[in-house]
């Protein structure tokens, strides 16, 4: 008969067993469904207040300052938030996916094989 002896190696593994099942679990009670209300105040990394609003099945949000939209079409597809930022200083359009963490709204931004987090706050 095979006995195997608790070695640090074998409390390495149930350690990282542990860690991987806990990742999953908070994984799962944080994903985020079709039924989030992105409405409501958020104040951008670049300072300007962007109001967001449900427009038919996705969101928009505004500039207040500047009356510009700078956010369109946010919404939930295949699994995930994604839209449409708009750089105010030129119109320039960015394909986005939006991620809520806590308080904050994460926006990751690719371009080619760059990508950029612009981080909103809910006020």
């Amino acid at each position: 008969m095979i006995t195997l002896k608790k070695t640090g190696s074998y409390n390495c593994l149930r350690n990282l067993f542990m860690v991987m099942f806990l990742f999953i679990s908070f994984s799962y009670a944080t994903a985020q469904d079709a039924d989030y209300d992105f409405s409501g105040n958020w104040k951008s990394n670049q300072g300007p207040i962007v109001l967001i609003s449900k427009s038919g099945d996705s969101f928009k949000g505004e500039n207040v300052e500047h009356n510009k939209v700078v956010l369109e079409d946010l919404k939930y597809t295949d699994g995930k938030w994604t839209g449409v930022l708009i750089k105010p200083q030129d119109g320039s359009r960015y394909d986005c996916t939006a991620v809520v963490n806590g308080n904050k709204l994460e926006f990751t931004v690719r371009k080619g094989l760059f990508s950029k987090t612009i981080t909103w706050i809910k006020q």
